[in-house]
């Protein structure tokens, strides 16, 4: 059964999309703000959020990314009836982001969107999962630093959890996505070695028994076997 959570204030909007999936075997949870959005993802699994922008209380763009805090991978279909909305999301937000033109002209294109949607998340959940079977990893804590390829600011500290020829498992405290770039600085905890590299993630695990943090997978794009297999010997 998928799941999707519906969030707007207009109540038209909530029914109407409702009425929509009720014959496609989708189980429709409504929300009118985006703090009930926020407690409905505490205790339910969802596959897809359909999000309003302009909400009273916390708006569509602030509640998507608290519920990235709780559900890291989860995709969303934005809603506007604002055409300026819509020209900033698009501008500021990744290349595949979905909004919808309020009111609507098209039901076909919402299903559309939906089905479209959830096909590239089972296709990213696939090759996650790939990803993480390619793996040969060897259990050692390493100090890493990261930032975001493109960010100037500075790197985070974080620890590494195991790590692989192919890539590395990070414990980090902020929300980072899947299809992230990173930059990694790769220390050694008894020498002096660092080893600079880059990678995507591949991979997210939200800690459940953790009010914070995550263990994410970073597959390498870019890195000096050399120096990294001597930071791995020389801290194991």
């Amino acid at each position: 059964m998928i799941n999707i959570l519906v969030v707007d204030d207009e109540k038209v909007v909530r029914d109407l999309l409702s009425r929509l999936f009720v014959r496609d075997s989708v189980n429709i949870l409504l929300a009118e703000n985006g703090l009930q959005a926020l407690e409905i993802a505490k205790t339910n699994e969802i596959d897809l959020a359909i999000m309003d922008i302009r909400m009273p209380g916390i708006d569509g763009l602030r509640t998507y990314q608290e519920l990235r805090s709780i559900k890291p991978n989860l995709p969303c279909i934005f809603m506007t009836g604002y055409a300026v909305e819509e020209a900033l999301l698009l501008k500021t937000r990744k290349p595949d982001t979905v909004c919808l033109k309020k009111p609507f002209d098209d039901i076909q294109e919402i299903k559309d969107l939906v089905q479209e949607t959830l096909e590239k998340k089972k296709l990213d959940e696939e090759k996650a999962m790939r990803d993480r079977r390619t793996y040969v990893r060897l259990s050692v804590t390493l100090d890493v630093s990261y930032r975001r390829v493109g960010d100037k600011g500075n790197f985070t500290p974080c620890l590494s959890r195991d790590i692989a020829p192919g890539g590395i498992s990070l414990i980090v405290q902020e929300n980072i996505s899947m299809g992230e770039v990173l930059d990694l600085v790769i220390k050694a905890t008894t020498s002096s070695e660092v080893c600079e590299a880059t990678g995507e993630v591949v991979w997210v695990k939200k800690y459940e028994d953790r009010s914070s943090g995550s263990a994410i997978g970073v597959k390498f794009s870019n890195v000096d076997m050399s120096k990294l297999a001597k930071i791995v010997i020389s801290s194991t």
